[in-house]
């Protein structure tokens, strides 16, 4: 017989936590809503590091904590060791959620006092509605922007251009590469500069004395009439997506069409399902500090990302699998904001729950033009009653998003969809809405004989 499960209310019964989490640039203070869990889960949280406390979650803390933590062999976590606590229901090996020191490889960094300027009964706000709010996220960004260019990590990297398109970097040590080979480019055309025009050579000493660009931003800063001979616009091939060019070529265009403001609104949109508030509001302060994303609250052509709460089969995980984005776990965004910028989501796809996930997007990717599917291309017209459930709108959508071919009239369709209280024709099959979800998730067409509806 199986033993009984934990209660969540018991799991870290033996846990006492100091909890130090800030954003990069210390002036937001989120330790309250990992405080919050842990008291659910049992554990006592401690408003002083005394010596009680057997472990420490941290994220971008003092100095001073990390240094006594250490000392005191208390056990330092990030915020993922809560949140893996939490879903897991049990208590999870700290060993595997280790804290992260960013000062340890920030030496450059200026080390910032934390000030969290608001009261103790704060409701947090999201930069959509306190345009104060929204500009401490933009100097979050810039901040994360300076780290990016100097942790020492081999996580892949993600970064979005002004334009909307993607930019890879597989990992810091070839992107590390890189750099030292156009340094050393670089430096050879600045030898030679007194054969190229004024305008050239200022460019040149300009990104010669900025060597962290990447080698894509550092060759396009240069004048192409002169060097186009000399130097290739971007990286190579293989290291970036055919994505990813079309954000390259932004930095060709001169400086004034820069000179815009904040620029466009991102067209890449995230949305988020089966996902509690307090976590939605953890998301979207995110998504507001990393940037490169706009929310939405379904699942449209703008959408590559799904990021499920629970692993639930809602309407908008269906459609995200009918368009070919990314189903991803909330980790993804933990993990995010503990490194500071939006890391490769492979790791974090929901595939065991959702098999449909990696085909799906793998076709989306090799699409030439506008991605569809093609699971229901072979299938009879189809009509879809209007007592569906799920909604016949989005059932119709899905259909059509998977290549099949719906009509508005009964007596033109050979399979009915839906409930049906009319007279049956028996040239027509009728099924459950469960047969369209069924296939779906699969990506695969069920058999009709499992979901026939019986007169």
């Amino acid at each position: 017989m199986a033993a009984p499960a934990t209660p969540r209310g018991s799991v870290l019964k033996d846990v006492v936590a100091y909890v130090e989490v800030w954003s990069a640039n210390g002036t937001e203070n989120y330790s309250k809503t990992f405080t919050n869990q842990l008291v659910e889960m049992g554990a006592k949280v401690s408003k002083t590091f005394n010596k009680h406390v057997t472990h420490v979650v941290f994220k971008d803390g003092y100095p001073r904590t990390w240094d006594k933590a250490r000392e005191r062999g208390v056990k330092l976590v990030s915020v993922l060791w809560v949140e893996k606590c939490r879903t897991a229901g049990a208590h999870v090996d700290e060993a595997l959620f280790p804290a992260a020191n960013t000062h340890e490889h920030l030496p450059c960094l200026v080390k910032k006092k934390h000030r969290c300027m608001q009261p103790k009964d704060f409701t947090p706000k999201t930069p959509e509605n306190d345009k104060r709010l929204q500009k401490k996220f933009e100097k979050m960004a810039n901040e994360l922007q300076r780290q990016k260019t100097t942790l020492d990590n081999d996580v892949p990297v993600l970064l979005f251009e002004s334009g909307g398109a993607l930019m890879y970097s597989p990992t810091a040590t070839a992107h590390r590469g890189r750099l030292s080979a156009m340094e050393q480019r670089l430096q050879e055309m600045k030898e030679k500069r007194a054969n190229l025009s004024p305008t050239s050579s200022q460019m040149i000493e300009k990104s010669y004395d900025n060597p962290v660009h990447t080698s894509c931003e550092a060759s396009l800063n240069i004048s192409h009439d002169t060097l186009c001979s000399d130097v290739k616009p971007g990286p190579a091939r293989q290291d970036v997506p055919e994505g990813a060019r079309e954000g390259c070529e932004d930095h060709a265009r001169p400086a004034a069409a820069k000179k815009r403001g904040r620029g466009p609104k991102p067209v890449r949109t995230l949305v988020m399902t089966s996902m509690p508030t307090e976590k939605q509001s953890i998301v979207t302060r995110v998504v507001a500090k990393l940037k490169g994303f706009s929310l939405a609250r379904e699942v449209c052509e703008s959408t590559t990302h799904v990021l499920a709460g629970q692993a639930l089969r809602t309407l908008n995980v269906l459609l995200g699998l009918a368009r070919g984005c990314w189903i991803l776990s909330y980790e993804w965004v933990l993990w995010s904001l503990e490194l500071g910028h939006w890391i490769s989501e492979e790791p974090f796809e929901l595939s065991d729950s959702f098999p449909a996930a990696p085909l799906c997007r793998q076709e989306r990717h090799l699409s030439a033009g506008q991605y569809q599917g093609t699971l229901f291309a072979d299938q009879p017209t189809m009509f879809i009653s209007p007592a569906s459930d799920p909604p016949r709108a989005k059932l119709w959508e899905l259909v059509l998003l998977c290549g099949g071919r719906v009509t508005g009239v009964p007596r033109q369709a050979s399979l009915f969809i839906g409930p049906c209280q009319g007279r049956r024709k028996e040239a027509v099959t009728y099924l459950s809405e469960k047969w369209i979800l069924d296939s779906v998730t699969q990506h695969a067409v069920c058999a009709c004989e499992d979901y026939l509806l019986r007169p």
